[in-house]
């Protein structure tokens, strides 16, 4: 028997084999939506060795339906690879019917529009304060110049923390979303584990320097009668620091490289200001970053496909929003596509993202901001353009030029 055999358990039929890995696949690097696009045109869902072995959903609907039915998937780990030692997160990892609970107080006490209102005005002055430094220049990478710092230093003010922790904590967000070794992920959760309890610590024992809006309604939820512990609650703050950095990041560098690359969508946005929120459903459908893991509960059939308990399964965003089945001529772009907000962006069912109205704010206010700010703005011939894929699909470089006054 060849290696490649042994590769492949004995319940997936040769006929759903496809090769494929999301993370170090070379193509990720140099042409992810080229691949991704040659992906819809397997299975419905084939299963890949790679990785360790994972199945992975390639329509539009089979994914929103992977993530709804949590009577067949559980969420206890949501990456691939999996990362055995990493502390699960709440609410990311917690199941039915305990999800709810913990979901409740952050839907409506940390992330509704209301309780979000002031940092608009915020989101706005950290973006201002960037094109009066940068725009005289004519030129940035965008990743390391907005895209990577923007999001950590809106989330250090919801969580009062010094704007200095910035470059502490970046290399943390990189461990976890794109580390090279399962070792490398275990190690960013656990040195961020314990700056996060020293932090909590310091705030406990001084209530009264708690600012923001975040601690304080920590501090304040119940959960079945009872205040939060302080192991809830620092696996809150972890999903909230990795949920809302490296994926802004990511959905940031697509919108602007197609802005940059697009002068006639560009103007569409410029002309009439009314067009931006659609124009972020849309980019938000054709650029999906996420790559979502879930666990098969129980041996099943799905859609005639057998699975055995403890297999893992790939929700990717990306390959969502490319399914031609779902989306007529998927790899274009058109503002007034009216099945444009038929994307799981931010996932689907009970699991989806408590934080996508932060996202969509901080990607409009993005938009809203910069394009009237950046004439012209387009990647410079020969500027060089790469990826890297892991549980996000994220530029790492974009250089743009911009006509400057």
């Amino acid at each position: 028997m060849t290696q490649a055999a042994l590769e492949i358990p004995a319940h997936v039929p040769p006929g759903l084999v496809v090769r494929f890995d999301f993370r170090r696949d070379p193509r990720m690097r140099t042409d992810p939506w080229g691949l991704i696009r040659e992906l819809t045109d397997k299975p419905d869902i084939f299963y890949t060795p790679e990785l360790g072995g994972y199945w992975v959903v390639t329509r539009n609907a089979l994914v929103a339906e992977t993530f709804r039915r949590h009577d067949l998937f559980s969420n206890q780990y949501v990456t691939i690879p999996k990362i055995p030692d990493a502390p699960p997160l709440i609410p990311n990892n917690i199941d039915p019917p305990d999800h709810a609970k913990y979901r409740k107080f952050l839907a409506q006490k940390m992330f509704s529009p209301r309780a979000l209102a002031s940092l608009e005005s915020d989101a706005r002055k950290l973006m201002r304060d960037w094109a009066d430094k940068t725009v005289p220049t004519g030129a940035c990478d965008f990743v390391p110049s907005f895209a990577q710092p923007m999001p950590v230093d809106l989330f250090l003010r919801m969580m009062d923390l010094p704007p200095d922790r910035r470059e502490m904590f970046m290399p943390w967000v990189r461990g976890v979303f794109r580390p090279e070794t399962p070792e490398e992920g275990t190690a960013a959760f656990r040195d961020l584990a314990a700056y996060l309890y020293g932090w909590l610590d310091e705030r406990i024992a001084n209530p009264t320097e708690a600012g923001g809006h975040m601690l304080p309604a920590m501090l304040a939820a119940e959960v079945d009668g009872r205040k939060l512990n302080r192991d809830e609650m620092v696996s809150i703050w972890m999903m909230l620091f990795l949920g809302g950095l490296d994926t802004v990041t990511a959905q940031m560098t697509h919108v602007m490289r197609f802005l940059a690359e697009n002068p006639r969508h560009r103007q569409q946005l410029l002309d009439d200001p009314a067009l931006i929120k659609p124009a972020i459903e849309e980019l938000l459908r054709r650029f999906g970053i996420a790559n979502i893991a879930r666990v098969v509960r129980d041996d099943c059939d799905y859609h005639g496909v057998a699975m055995k308990a403890g297999d893992m399964v790939l929700c990717s965003t990306p390959i969502a929003g490319l399914d031609p089945t779902a989306f007529a001529n998927p790899e274009i772009v058109d503002f007034g596509r009216v099945e444009a907000d038929s994307h799981w962006a931010f996932g689907a069912g009970i699991h989806i993202c408590p934080g996508a109205y932060l996202a969509r704010l901080e990607l409009r206010i993005m938009v809203e901001e910069l394009l009237p700010r950046l004439p012209e703005v387009h990647v410079p011939v020969g500027g060089l353009i790469e990826a890297s894929s892991g549980g996000t699909l994220s530029l790492t470089t974009l250089p743009l030029a911009w006509k400057a006054d």
